[in-house]
């Protein structure tokens, strides 16, 4: 399928992205209309992200998303937020209409999409505790009690956020339970007895060498009948230790990488009105996961 039309540019900020597979993605869903647009990821420290942002009005991009760290800061340089956007409280993806840049929310679609439909997780009337308070975390907590979760338990390096985070949405979705406790050993123990769902939202164990996000000792074996889903929203590397901890516990575990895929599609429908091929953008990810991941010839 082809389809004429001038090359529009798109792009990706955030800080680190040398993890990030979304090029991959988003090129093949152009090339697959037999578009010339192009996707780019923009590592940019905090200043520089700024000075980027305010130069919004005279932007050449046609759209972008925005990745940690900057998913509640962007918010400030924006026209106009989209109602999903305004009740998360944090923004991934950005576009164009009538000349104003709008901030929407897609992560909470890709999350939803990806824990129902490829993990066969259903949250309505389970108990989920959610590690981390930041950008992401806020679509995952929003996700959840839109889909009726009981009980969900907040924690975070800063107990102040997951305590606001708590807070904020206790007034929008009254029919679930919210908690914040602090990242000890005592209140992670109980949190991690009482669950159906465990969710990272943290960035820890993206990089080499990084600390055990639970103690192995803290995760209760899987019983008959009794295993609990960990879902790591992290997609490089595939199987963090996180991940790899739960599984030698007997429980169900997914990365976040159908989530990339499903926010992808939908911020690629927002900035093209077109529909995103997911087979083919899906085959792209898996490709340019493997090649990221295969042992790299030692030079001698």
């Amino acid at each position: 399928m082809r389809q004429d039309r001038k090359p529009r540019l798109f792009g990706l900020f955030g800080y680190p992205l040398s993890h990030t597979l979304s090029p991959a993605m988003q090129e093949a869903g152009f090339g697959f209309y037999g578009w010339k647009d192009h996707y780019l990821a923009f590592e940019l420290d905090p200043a520089h992200f700024t000075q980027a942002m305010k130069g919004l009005p005279g932007f050449l991009l046609d759209g972008f998303n925005v990745t940690v760290p900057y998913k509640e800061r962007v918010i400030a340089f924006l026209g106009c937020l989209t109602p999903k956007a305004r009740l998360i409280g944090a923004v991934n993806t950005v576009y164009r209409r009538g000349g104003q840049w709008i901030g929407t929310n897609t992560d909470i679609d890709g999350f939803l999409r990806s824990l129902e439909q490829d993990g066969d997780f259903r949250p309505r009337a389970k108990d989920a505790l959610l590690l981390g308070a930041g950008g992401a975390a806020r679509a995952v907590a929003c996700g959840l009690a839109s889909r009726g979760v009981r009980t969900l338990t907040l924690t975070d390096m800063i107990p102040e956020k997951a305590r606001a985070l708590a807070s904020h949405f206790k007034r929008h979705f009254p029919k679930t339970r919210f908690a914040a406790v602090p990242c000890c050993e005592s209140e992670l123990r109980a949190a991690l007895r009482g669950v159906h769902l465990v969710v990272n939202a943290t960035t820890v164990g993206l990089r080499p060498g990084d600390p055990a996000l639970i103690d192995p000792a803290w995760i209760p074996r899987a019983a008959p009948g009794r295993r609990m889903f960990f879902y790591d929203l992290i997609y490089h590397p595939s199987k963090t230790a996180f991940l790899k901890t739960a599984a030698a516990k007997g429980h169900r575990t997914s990365n976040g990488l159908g989530m990339l895929l499903y926010q992808g599609t939908a911020a690629f429908e927002h900035w093209t009105g077109q529909k995103a091929p997911v087979a083919v953008m899906r085959a792209a990810l898996l490709k340019a996961l493997k090649e990221r991941e295969a042992p790299r010839a030692v030079k001698r």
